[in-house]
Parts: C-alpha cells; sequence; structure tokens
C-alpha cells in the first residue's frame, strides 16, 4: 500500500511540475519554437499551428501570446536552428595544408547541411516576405563565408584580387555552398560521402591541390 502512495504522490509531483513549466513564458517559448523545428524536419512542410501547439503541449491560442504573429515566430525558430548547424563547426587551423583543410571543411559542412536543409528550404520559400527571417540567413551566410574566408587566408593572400566581386573568395563560397550541397544531394540523388567528393574536387581545382597529393593526405580527425 505504501509503495502504491508514493508511486502516486511521484505522479501527481511530476504532473504539477509539468504544469508549472507550461506557465513559464521562457518554457513555453522554447516548446513552440522546438515545437516548428521538430515538424518541419520530420515533414519537410509547414505545420498548422494547432500542429505546433499539440507537439509542444499546450493549447493553439499559447501561440500567438508568445509571439505576435507567424514571421515573429519563425524568426525565432530560424535562429534557433542556427544555433543548432553551428554546433558542429569546431576549429580548423589555417596553417595546414590546403588539401588537409580542404578535407576537414568538407566533413564540417557536411553535417551542418545535413542538420540545416529541411528549415533551410521552407525559409527559402519564405524569405521574400519575410524581412527578419531574411535577415538571419544572410546572417548564416555571412558567418558561413566568415569562416572560409579565415580557414583559407593563406590561399588567399597568395591570389591577386581574390576578394574581390567574382575572386578566389566568390567561387570559394559558391563551390562549398549550401546550395551546391542540396543540388548533390536532392536533384542529382548522390550520397553525402559523393557530395562530399564532389565539392572536394571543386574547392581542390579552385586551391590549385593535385588529386594525387590530397589522397596522400590522412584523413582530417573528426571534431
Amino acid at each position: 500500500m505504501g509503495d502504491t502512495e508514493t508511486g502516486g504522490g511521484d505522479a501527481a509531483e511530476a504532473g504539477a511540475g509539468a504544469r508549472r513549466r507550461r506557465r513559464d513564458p521562457e518554457w513555453t517559448y522554447a516548446a513552440l519554437v522546438d515545437a516548428l523545428l521538430e515538424l518541419i524536419s520530420e515533414s519537410g512542410r509547414e505545420p498548422t499551428r494547432k500542429a505546433i501547439a499539440e507537439r509542444a503541449g499546450v493549447s493553439e491560442r499559447t501561440v500567438f501570446v508568445h509571439f505576435a504573429d507567424r514571421e515573429a515566430l519563425y524568426v525565432a525558430a530560424a535562429r534557433r536552428q542556427a544555433e543548432r548547424w553551428r554546433a558542429h563547426a569546431e576549429p580548423v587551423p589555417p596553417t595546414w595544408e590546403t588539401a588537409r583543410k580542404v578535407r576537414a571543411l568538407l566533413a564540417q559542412r557536411g553535417r551542418m547541411y545535413e542538420v540545416m536543409t529541411p528549415i533551410r528550404r521552407i525559409g527559402l520559400g519564405l524569405e521574400a516576405d519575410s524581412p527578419g527571417l531574411r535577415g538571419v540567413m544572410a546572417e548564416g551566410d555571412a558567418w558561413l563565408r566568415a569562416g572560409l574566408a579565415e580557414l583559407f587566408a593563406p590561399e588567399l593572400a597568395g591570389e591577386p584580387g581574390a576578394r574581390r566581386a567574382g575572386g578566389l573568395l566568390d567561387a570559394l563560397e559558391a563551390a562549398s555552398s549550401w546550395a551546391a550541397w542540396d543540388h548533390l544531394r536532392a536533384r542529382r540523388g548522390l550520397d553525402e560521402a559523393a557530395a562530399r567528393a564532389a565539392v572536394g574536387r571543386t574547392l581542390r581545382a579552385l586551391l590549385g591541390v593535385a588529386a594525387g597529393r590530397a589522397a596522400e593526405l590522412p584523413e582530417a580527425p573528426t571534431p
């Protein structure tokens, strides 16, 4: 009898804790954002407000108590998503040999882009009508470009006009972009390894690394 009473008490306490969390504005805000991201990742489509609320465990009217409108919710989700894919970035020394840096970059970008893809596709369809969402996506693109500029700073320094419009940095950015990755994965139907190989071939060509030399180098350590 004592064990049964204790179990009931634990269940009641857990239920009360869940209710307290749902009344916590910060908890509810985060739950709604995570619910939106999860639903898009699972289906590749925009979920309804009802589906978002159900996944978050709150009432439907709660959604726009915490967000002024649909755009505000999507902008918050985009910022949370950026945190997720940026978490796959690890420092790579610019002093490494070029081919080794390319391989390390490919490993990281592949992981980032796989996380990014479902949400990015939805974002591209919405950004024209959403200045906030467009801004978050532009911030992410600028962050990725800055990472390339830092990683390949020695190579860029050795090429006249490398940072000018249409120069080497622009070419590296295009070759290693999410758009290129998504084309290879979705349109060409390549698996991750084949997509990395295709992007790597382009990057090595741009940077003047012979394919034979690249093959001789050890695999870059997985961060």
